[in-house]
């Protein structure tokens, strides 16, 4: 990962509202004019236009994200082990060849940044930015006012983040003004999910929605398909449905927990479901694989 102080000193990271570079004073960072400055906390900018905007992002839903996110640190090994099985969703090869080729086949001077990176680091090439310094994290700002100089950026991933953002549209368009001519941009979005407020909820998107959102922003379509495939999809929402509807907390818990594990050799069907052209259209999430094409 491109480390913070060289984004800062090659004048890649700069100031979310004017554009213009930003060097190291006590204890943040500044503008060459000084008119905007800027907290350091742990080392890593809070680089907000709006420090009230993201009191509000971080309260919503009873601040359910701050707390989790904060807390997060690694599980007790069977509790580990019990996530994993649950969890597995059996990406199709399309995801992860589109994934290889904007993210792990960079260089690892290359600035990849991840949209809504974080507690975990899907790669070591990224560069983590979510609304909150949580544990790896490594830039706090806005998705709408990425903190990236024109042309600035090598790559972007961008997993479960935008079916979160109200205007998703202004996201991706700031996907594209920072990255450079060439570069890729690899977004994998719930189609078929539940809903769940990180730290608020607004929409899915089917596969046409989805690569229309990148379309309409000016990028060129490399690849698109499913990402979690249908029986995923229908897993989930199943242990969710379980989750929500039976009476009193424990038995929610319990049973929702049960549906999760009774799930598991039937999540493994999607092996052979993604191969099915349309599976995107019952899938758990898509992804879109995009190129900000040279002019």
């Amino acid at each position: 990962m491109l480390s913070i102080r060289t984004q800062l000193e090659s004048a890649r990271l700069v100031c979310p509202v004017t554009h213009q570079p930003l060097h190291f004073v006590a204890g943040g960072v500044e503008t060459a004019d000084g008119t905007h400055r800027y907290p350091l906390v742990n080392g890593v900018p809070i680089l907000f236009s709006d420090p009230q905007r993201q009191k509000q992002y971080l309260e919503q839903e009873d601040g359910s994200m701050n707390r989790e996110y904060l807390t997060a640190s690694k599980p007790i090994r069977l509790k580990s082990l019990a996530r994993y099985l649950v969890n597995l969703d059996y990406r199709p090869e399309g995801h992860r060849q589109a994934f290889r080729q904007t993210v792990a086949s960079m260089p690892s001077d290359a600035l990849c940044l991840s949209i809504g990176g974080g507690p975990a680091r899907e790669h070591p090439n990224l560069c983590n930015m979510n609304i909150g310094a949580f544990p790896n994290v490594d830039v706090v700002a806005d998705a709408y006012e990425l903190p990236y100089a024109d042309g600035a950026v090598d790559a972007v991933f961008c997993e479960a983040v935008l079916e979160h953002l109200e205007f998703p549209q202004k996201a991706v368009e700031e996907m594209w003004r920072v990255l450079r001519q060439g570069g890729q941009v690899f977004a994998a979005t719930p189609f078929l999910q539940w809903y769940h407020a990180y730290p608020n909820h607004f929409q899915n998107f089917t596969l046409t929605g989805h690569e229309r959102l990148f379309v309409r922003a000016g990028f060129n379509i490399i690849s698109s398909g499913t990402s979690v495939g249908p029986m995923v999809a229908l897993s989930v929402l199943m242990a969710n449905f379980a989750k929500t509807f039976m009476p009193f907390r424990p038995l929610k818990r319990l049973t929702g927990w049960l549906c999760a594990i009774l799930a598991i050799p039937i999540r493994s069907l999607d092996l052979w479901f993604n191969k099915n052209p349309q599976s995107h259209s019952l899938a758990s999430a898509t992804y879109v694989h995009a190129v900000k094409s040279v002019s």
